[in-house]
């Protein structure tokens, strides 16, 4: 995979302009509206913390939490391309843009050792170390109209930049069937100019469920010793689609 910033790692402050006063001219915001703000905020982003996929939702995965150092923003991810943005945005695990809150899981499945042993073909050994590891991040915006803008920005630029962008050095973007999850759903892969340690493809899917967006972006961290076929996990779609809804 193009190993996401976060997966490499795991193995602004706002301004306010002063006004005049004068009849007509709103005031700056009082401390206590700033506060109700904040606070809200605060309720969105635990409310959305609960959803967020947990171990009880899933078998044969580990699930967690992001470390400090696995978080990244829009600014660590940048790219020349202004179109790809989303992209690059999504395959590193960033929400896309202005989220008002976000939570994020790092899940990764289980090796079969069962599996390991019994192969029988460099085939069937490849399948067996076959592994994923996906980064999930939901988002919540202010409205449904805004998660919708956001999930076309993406679209548009998966349709440009086909041929790559700058950032992580992406050579291609292809387009893949979207899953049956949420209001609406997109998925596409990634891949970089040279595959080898720490670079091969990353898929991701992304769908809404009203004013929320659950970002999914996958690997195979045992690219190195397994070439074989990965997808990001149905289960993983499935039981975050359903708690979402």
């Amino acid at each position: 995979m193009v190993l996401p910033l976060a997966l490499i790692a795991g193995c602004g402050g706002s301004t306010s302009s002063s006004r005049e006063s004068g009849a007509g001219t709103a005031g700056p915001a009082s401390p206590s509206s700033s506060s109700t703000r904040s606070a809200s905020k605060a309720l969105a982003a635990a409310r959305l913390d609960k959803l967020a996929l947990a171990a009880s939702d899933l078998k044969g995965f580990g699930v967690r939490k992001l470390k400090a150092v696995e978080v990244f923003t829009q600014h660590d991810v940048r790219t020349a391309e202004e179109d790809c943005a989303p992209l690059s945005q999504v395959t590193e695990g960033v929400a896309m843009g202005d989220p008002a809150a976000t939570a994020q899981r790092r899940v990764t499945s289980d090796l079969d050792d069962d599996a390991i042993a019994a192969a029988g073909s460099e085939e069937e050994l490849d399948a067996a170390f076959t592994t994923t590891n996906t980064m999930v991040t939901l988002a919540s915006y202010d409205s449904p109209d805004q998660a919708r803008a956001v999930l076309k920005a993406l679209r548009s630029g998966i349709a440009v930049c086909g041929g790559g962008f700058s950032s992580f050095s992406i050579d291609k973007v292809s387009v893949d069937a979207a899953p049956e999850a949420g209001d609406e759903a997109v998925a596409f892969t990634v891949r970089p100019q040279e595959e080898g340690d720490l670079m091969g493809p990353t898929r991701a899917v992304v769908f809404r469920h009203g004013s929320t967006l659950a970002q999914f972006g996958t690997g195979n961290p045992a690219f190195t010793v397994s070439s074989g076929d990965f997808e990001v996990p149905a289960a993983l779609i499935e039981a975050q689609d359903a708690k979402l809804g």
